[in-house]
């Protein structure tokens, strides 16, 4: 609803209707502007609020849920969880950037930004994997019990002075390293999911400031025409993208390699 409510086109249709509107019915009626202006005013609300409504109903009917296009064996990120969150904010921006590519009338514009799309949905739906990973993480760290297996790591620590040699103290010796080796497990979990969601904060606001750079651009090439300076600003902004997903695949190789093996049983990423 936010982002049609302050969608450009939108606003420029109802604005000029509803001056359309007002023109013609202050031509045509006896008191001329002091109706024609109510007029127009309405006129123009009908079409925003229509043009809203249709834009919202369209995208509720159509766009896919980032649960039916993420990998079925990973989990679906709770709503208000961090990773939702940032993949919410990535899914936006690629919304946004889907529209700003399919509104030029220039053909061949159109087609040059195309792969702007089709870039930035790749880069979405990498990072619908990494919100699945994140959400997998998450719920394996919350079945360790990291409190409880700190508390033990310092009794059996603190009491291994007082033991002679012996096979007590190696039984407390071995108990120390296997709750030594969970904790450890624990840690690189988490270093893991703060990895990953660092590098979907950095997907998803550099997605959004290519929303900026693509309007920029959509601005530039209608007021010179577009030419070299259109070219070069477009080979950009490919480049950033394709800078972002290997940054991505760079990030979830270092995270795997970290943990020491595939998350959830995931293949590598290539």
């Amino acid at each position: 609803m936010r982002q049609h409510l302050t969608e450009p086109w939108g606003i420029v249709a109802a604005g000029l209707l509803g001056g359309l509107g007002a023109a013609v019915t202050g031509a045509l009626a006896p008191a001329g502007l002091l109706v024609g202006v109510p007029v127009g005013l309405g006129v123009a609300g009908v079409v925003y609020a229509v043009r809203v409504g249709l834009g919202v109903l369209t995208d509720s009917g159509t766009r896919p849920s980032p649960a039916s296009e993420s990998d079925p064996r990973l989990p679906v990120p709770p709503r208000g969880s961090d990773a939702e969150r940032w993949l919410r904010r990535a899914e936006r921006a690629v919304d946004t950037l889907r529209r700003q590519t399919e509104s030029p009338r220039d053909q061949t514009l159109r087609g040059q930004i195309g792969d702007v799309d089709d870039q930035a949905a790749g880069v979405l739906a990498d990072l619908r994997r990494f919100a699945g990973e994140v959400t997998l993480l998450e719920q394996t760290i919350a079945t360790i019990p990291g409190e409880r297996l700190r508390h033990d790591h310092t009794a059996i620590q603190r009491g291994l002075p007082g033991l002679p040699a012996g096979p007590l103290r190696e039984e407390r010796e071995r108990a120390l390293r296997a709750v030594a080796d969970q904790l450890e497990v624990a840690r690189r979990l988490a270093d893991a999911r703060e990895t990953l969601l660092a590098r979907m904060q950095s997907a998803a606001l550099g997605l959004e400031g290519l929303v900026t750079r693509v309007a920029e651009l959509l601005a530039l090439h209608a007021t010179t025409g577009g030419g070299m300076l259109t070219t070069t600003r477009l080979a950009e902004l490919t480049g950033d993208l394709e800078g972002m997903r290997a940054g991505l695949a760079e990030v979830e190789r270092l995270s795997r390699t970290a943990l020491g093996y595939d998350v959830g049983g995931l293949p590598p990423t290539s």
